[in-house]
């Protein structure tokens, strides 16, 4: 496997923001073509805009420009050459001005005072957090999802799936931690945020945990997909190439991120992809757990494809 370097990520430094004047923290929402979803979450961020914040859209390519004016508010257009979630959420973290900076998806909204509470809390004290979440399926009211800790710091000793989290997940971080750690990364299609994390917690940042839901999150799958949603178009072959590359990156945390990339590969119907990855772990301990676990996943699957589908009534 080819082993990754942290500081090959750490020279691509983030620009400064365009204008030194500085504000208490900045929403970054990038967006595309989804006008009336985008409408709700800029209603939510205004909320929790406050009077020291901005909020800055990032446009995506959309086919009608998004043009939104309101006080604290910038809307920046991805310029030719430039596109895809990664590239909208480098944007803004090179246009904030905030010293903390927040990820809201153009389909979610905060719950109401989740950013003051982060401000005026975790945010003096840690790197970056994340939080549990409310959500909103098939247009039934909403959920509390799983909640993963108790308030507070996140233990370092803690399960790697546990640490990891989405941007979309109330995500927030200290805007010179985000230079500190570089860009998002453009060449992965998906998984760009667990890579992001993996990096955080390679550097040993402190991460904060807000068991009281910060977002409310749009889990209307017929939705989403209609509306052209990143993750509900990635087939399985890509999001297993995506995680591939990060079990070659990060071979200290391969127990976990092996076990989402197997799943991927037998998802796909890649079982000789697989197999040559579990062939390439020379940890005979951790390859055999890995090697159960995908036969495991093999067997599932091979039971669901042979079921019967329910007769018709």
């Amino acid at each position: 496997m080819t082993h990754f370097s942290q500081d090959s990520f750490a020279r691509k430094t983030i620009p400064p923001a365009a204008s030194k004047t500085r504000c208490s923290h900045t929403i970054v929402i990038p967006t595309k073509d989804r006008p009336r979803l985008l409408a709700r979450a800029l209603a939510s961020a205004q909320q929790e805009r406050g009077q020291t914040g901005e909020i800055v859209v990032i446009d995506d390519h959309s086919a009608d420009p998004v043009t939104c004016a309101g006080e604290g508010m910038r809307v920046i257009r991805l310029t030719d050459g430039q596109s895809g979630v990664a590239a909208a959420r480098n944007a803004g973290i090179n246009a904030a001005r905030g010293c903390v900076i927040f990820f809201l998806d153009d389909d979610d909204w905060f719950v109401p005072g989740y950013c003051e509470r982060v401000l005026s809390g975790a945010a003096q004290s840690h790197d970056y957090g994340f939080s549990s979440y409310l959500e909103v399926r098939g247009g039934h009211p909403e959920r509390a999802g799983k909640v993963r800790f108790a308030e507070g710091p996140i233990p370092r000793r803690a399960p790697l799936r546990k640490q990891l989290c989405g941007f979309g997940m109330g995500f927030w971080i200290r805007r010179s931690v985000a230079d500190e750690i570089g860009p998002v990364d453009h060449d992965l299609t998906i998984n760009e945020d667990t890579d992001f994390v993996c990096r955080l917690i390679l550097a040993n940042k402190s991460a904060w945990y807000s068991a009281t839901p910060g977002v409310t999150i749009l889990r209307d799958e017929s939705a989403r997909a209609d509306l052209g949603h990143l993750t509900s178009r990635t087939s399985s072959q890509e999001r297993a190439r995506c995680m591939r590359l990060l079990c070659e990156r990060y071979p200290n945390l391969l127990p976990h991120l092996g076990k989402s990339y197997l799943r991927h590969c037998v998802k796909a119907g890649r079982k000789q992809d697989a197999m040559s990855f579990l062939g390439g772990i020379k940890d005979f301990r951790l390859r055999l757990n890995l090697t159960i676990f995908t036969c495991m996943k093999l067997v599932a699957r091979c039971f669901r494809v042979q079921q019967p589908a329910p007769r018709a009534r």
